[in-house]
């Protein structure tokens, strides 16, 4: 299954339509936070659809201990949120790895143009269908090869550089942590530990030469 994005930019469709562009002002908002910022909690109330325009962020919720775990990374062009289909069950936070900067959409106004809008509609469905890939194939992945080559397959998803919210570039495998990087692989943080031991005496089992990234 192809897990690429088809080029598709929402918020550029909307104010190039006649049908929104107007009421997007009482219906679209933008919010900027800072790298450990919370978008939310599991327990707030949420009706927004949060669109990322800028920066970083990490998925996750907490296990028994309160300790958190990392299921998921958003980069630009990711929408997340609770989107009220999940009959109370929604149970995320959403956290910065970088300065972040989020484009807000209005939950009623986002669920009714999905269903409307013919454009957004095929997009929105290509785009459900990218992220069930995405989940699949990192979940193949965990129960299929060994540590190492999970973090190869980690690394090479999110070896990408990206602008913040204060337009600083960032590179996305940076902001991860050890942990971040065991819940994504399905391991444990001294696993990691060990798989990196082996990569600082020999970088080429992650890096090609050219790569500049920082070791976690």
């Amino acid at each position: 299954m192809d897990c690429q994005a088809t080029y598709f930019k929402l918020y550029d469709h909307l104010t190039h339509s006649n049908k929104y562009k107007q009421s997007l002002e009482d219906r679209v908002s933008i919010l900027e936070l800072k790298k450990g910022d919370y978008v939310y909690k599991p327990s707030e109330e949420l009706y927004t659809a949060y669109e990322v325009v800028k920066g970083t962020l990490k998925i996750g919720s907490y296990a028994k201990d309160g300790t958190e775990c990392t299921f998921e990374i958003l980069k630009p062009g990711d929408i997340f949120g609770n989107l009220h289909y999940l009959d109370g069950n929604f149970q995320e936070f959403a956290k910065c790895l970088s300065n972040v900067e989020l484009r807000l959409y209005d939950l009623v106004f986002y669920k009714r143009i999905v269903v409307e809008d013919h454009d957004i509609s095929e997009w929105f469905n290509q785009y459900i269908v990218r992220r069930w890939c995405r989940s699949e194939t990192r979940f193949f992945t965990i129960i299929s090869e060994d540590i190492l080559t999970r973090v190869q397959r980690l690394y090479r998803e999110f070896n990408k550089e990206i602008f913040d919210a204060k337009g600083k570039s960032v590179n996305i495998f940076e902001t991860f942590t050890q942990k971040d990087i065991a819940d994504l692989t399905g391991t444990t943080r001294q696993s990691i530990a060990q798989v990196f031991k082996k990569i600082h005496k020999n970088p080429d089992l992650l890096y090609s030469k050219m790569d500049t990234v920082k070791l976690p």
